[in-house]
């Protein structure tokens, strides 16, 4: 994955997303986009391992985070690493795109 998401062309948050999707080669991609917020999430797997890039404008410039993960963690790593994504204060939803399952998994899983 390329630390360098923003390219000197790209005029806006969702000229780098769709720069990075076209340019990455990942499958199975999920793009979502929150005007209000500013934030831009591209979701995809490759090579056994799901990426999730997210990018967060602010006024003089862009925060890109990028996280990769096994796709096939087992149950015990599953759960350590839903409970750990949100103590970094991931939504549920998030979690679940992040790791490629359901909320209702995550939301079950936390409880534990």
């Amino acid at each position: 994955m390329s630390n360098d998401l923003m390219r000197k062309q790209s005029k806006n948050i969702l000229n780098a997303i769709n720069n990075f999707v076209s340019n990455t080669g990942l499958n199975d991609v999920k793009t979502t986009f929150d005007s209000k917020t500013g934030i831009a999430s591209v979701i995809g797997n490759k090579d056994g391992f799901q990426y999730t890039t997210t990018l967060t404008k602010h006024m003089n410039g862009v925060v890109q985070t990028t996280t990769q993960f096994a796709t096939n963690l087992g149950k015990e790593a599953l759960i350590s690493q839903i409970k750990a994504l949100r103590k970094q204060g991931y939504k549920q939803q998030q979690i679940a795109d992040m790791l490629k399952i359901s909320q209702a998994t995550v939301s079950k899983y936390l409880r534990k």
